[in-house]
């Protein structure tokens, strides 16, 4: 009982830290950019990030109220066992949320609707220019293999001057990337991929 009680007490405290980093980069996404004459940015809003940050840590939640009872019964009934990846799956979602909106925080793109013409920024300094109707390589998409609450997470991944560049499903959630994305769909054939784990 012991053991059981410290697992959760760590695992409570893992996901503390996690959730608190998580909500300060949604914050700091929300963060207006200076804006760029005839460029708009693909970005996503405050609203949206809270709603799939509210989203995950509700699946999180049960995740770790499911791996709690399964714990807890399972010292007697071991066929609860099987329960175990499931709600490991479920916590895990935060993980993929911390990834996706990190990758999202550390790289602006600007998309030019006049000419299709696109910036990409990093954090880092890099940078890279390419039009969006000419100068993709290949372009694929990886998600979930399944909708949690809502939420599902994935990511396209664009094959520009050969390197990839990738751009998380939060920032299609955003209305105002429509003509964006839709460029993107009429113009390419986009491989479908499924993950358990859409990491980038």
């Amino acid at each position: 009982m012991q053991k059981f009680l410290l697992i959760i007490a760590l695992l409570g405290i893992l996901l503390y830290f996690i959730s608190n980093k998580i909500i300060k980069a949604g914050k700091s996404m929300a963060i207006k950019r200076q804006a760029k004459q005839g460029y708009v940015l693909v970005d996503s809003n405050e609203q949206l990030i809270n709603k799939v940050i509210k989203s995950c840590l509700y699946s999180v939640g049960i995740g770790v109220i499911l791996l709690a009872i399964t714990l807890f019964l399972a010292m007697k009934v071991k066929i609860l066992l099987l329960m175990l990846p499931i709600s490991l799956y479920l916590i895990g979602q935060i993980l993929i949320l911390n990834n996706h909106l990190k990758y999202a925080k550390e790289q602006e793109i600007w998309f030019n609707p006049q000419n299709s013409d696109v910036l990409v920024e990093w954090t880092s300094g890099n940078q890279i220019r390419f039009n969006l109707l000419r100068d993709i390589q290949g372009i694929r998409s990886v998600k979930a293999i399944q909708k949690n609450n809502k939420v599902l997470f994935g990511y396209y991944e664009l094959i520009v001057q050969n390197n990839p560049l990738y751009i998380p499903f939060l920032l299609e959630e955003n209305p105002l990337n429509k003509r964006f994305f839709q460029s993107i769909k009429d113009n390419y054939t986009i491989a479908q991929k499924s993950s358990l784990f859409p990491m980038i």
